[in-house]
């Protein structure tokens, strides 16, 4: 594994671990995070798609793991469109390193639906996307619909306006986000038209002109990703993609539980992770 930093569109130094295949099979994986989660998180399955020949990328948005040379309450302005470029330059910066390569993303949760935030489609052949839904907190059961509303619409603005951050880690939602980047999941989460709102609000975003395959898995026991919400992501947001479906039950795999983020853990490996040596073809 490679660490080094690339500049993203306002020069900020975004840290990326790059993970070399012995035997190339002329094929790139960008990995796109969820929100609050670090990098490291995926290095054990980056490794993994590295022993199969592919040239494979992780990072850090700014503000979270390793991409934090400036302090969080310094990106108090920096949100999910910043995060948005900051893949778009991991993702030029992948294609300029091995441009005759096939390249594909992965992205968990946020990862997955930050590719419209910028047209950082142009650099991709493939996509798989693991728990990303269509965000609108009514679309969860009511027992998150309460936690999501109380968390977003109360204590988001009280500990941005006291701290300048939003502390995630003080309620089991990873780490501490910029305020900015805190207000906009929070309009993700709790607008109607989740991250369709957006270009509504004279931003510009690009999910319509995403054209290539596109596999949504789903996860029977994933509160934060339902079902139905991954639906509407397919059917609203990727309108234009082609679009596969694939729906998750632990129990179809033997598994107890895999809830939001067990999709990445390596006691999985042999389990699930063939769902992307075949969407892939990864042989």
């Amino acid at each position: 594994m490679e660490s080094y930093t690339v500049q993203s569109f306002d020069t900020y130094p975004i840290a990326v671990c790059e993970f070399v295949p012995k035997t190339p099979n002329h094929k790139t994986i960008v990995f796109a995070p969820a929100v609050a989660v670090p990098q490291k998180f995926y290095f054990t399955m980056a490794q993994y798609l590295a022993k199969k020949g592919c040239n494979v990328f992780t990072f850090d948005y700014r503000g979270i793991g390793t991409s934090t040379s400036q302090s969080i309450q310094s990106l108090k302005s920096h949100g999910f469109f910043s995060w948005a470029s900051d893949f778009k330059a991991v993702s030029r910066h992948a294609k300029e390193e091995f441009p005759e390569n096939q390249q594909y993303m992965i992205g968990h949760s946020f990862g997955g639906n930050s590719i419209g935030f910028s047209d950082s489609y142009q650099y991709y052949d493939k996509y798989l996307t693991i728990a990303s839904q269509f965000g609108f907190y009514k679309h969860f059961t009511i027992r998150m619909q309460l936690l999501i509303y109380l968390n977003f619409k109360l204590f988001v603005p009280i500990t941005t306006s006291i701290l300048g951050y939003y502390p995630s880690s003080w309620f089991g939602l990873g780490r501490s986000l910029p305020t900015k980047a805190a207000k906009d999941w929070t309009t993700y989460l709790l607008h109607p038209d989740s991250m369709l709102h957006f270009t509504e609000r004279r931003s510009i975003t690009y999910y319509e002109a995403i054209k290539e395959p596109m596999l949504l898995v789903s996860i029977e026991d994933d509160l934060f990703a339902p079902k139905k919400s991954v639906d509407i992501l397919g059917d609203r947001v990727y309108c234009n993609a082609d679009v596969t479906r694939k729906h998750i039950k632990p129990s179809d795999y033997n598994l107890k539980s895999i809830g939001h983020f067990d999709f990445f853990r390596k006691k999985n490996q042999d389990i699930l992770w063939p769902l992307i040596d075949q969407w892939f073809n990864l042989g």
